[in-house]
């Protein structure tokens, strides 16, 4: 019997560890300027509408832009609701850069392909939901306000 109990316990304990290590996001940004690697993407990965609000990422990652297209991947998430949002800093001053009138002037983006209108795109335009086992893809165009 003990045994038994043993064996059952390591087997969930197994079938759990697999299950939180095997929840992947592949999230593709296509249509970026300047694919010579001289400037960087900075993208942030949202676990649930709080998060976003308050710009605390899950997870984040700045990737050289060597191509048009780029996929950044993200692995060993939890179950539940994500969003990404992106910027391109073209000139590589490690931030976004805007106009006089607070207008974004190097590109940016969000999951699901969303436009913003007027502000930041709100959340639950942007989010996708992460579930068991999957490999989640999301694209997004990158805009450029130029």
């Amino acid at each position: 019997m003990f045994i038994k109990s043993i064996i059952l316990t390591l087997t969930v304990n197994l079938i759990l560890v697999n299950m939180a290590v095997a929840n992947e996001l592949s999230f593709t940004i296509s249509g970026l300027k300047k694919g010579d690697g001289s400037s960087k993407v900075y993208v942030q990965l949202f676990k649930g509408e709080k998060s976003y609000q308050k710009g605390l990422s899950y997870s984040s990652s700045i990737v050289n832009v060597t191509s048009q297209d780029i996929v950044i991947s993200f692995n060993n998430l939890e179950l539940g609701d994500y969003a990404v949002r992106y910027f391109h800093d073209l000139n590589n001053n490690g931030k976004m850069d805007v106009n006089l009138f607070g207008a974004p002037i190097e590109g940016y983006g969000f999951s699901n392909d969303e436009k913003p209108n007027y502000g930041p795109v709100k959340f639950n335009k942007a989010k996708f939901s992460i579930d068991n086992n999957q490999t989640n893809t999301n694209n997004s165009n990158v805009i450029y306000g130029d």
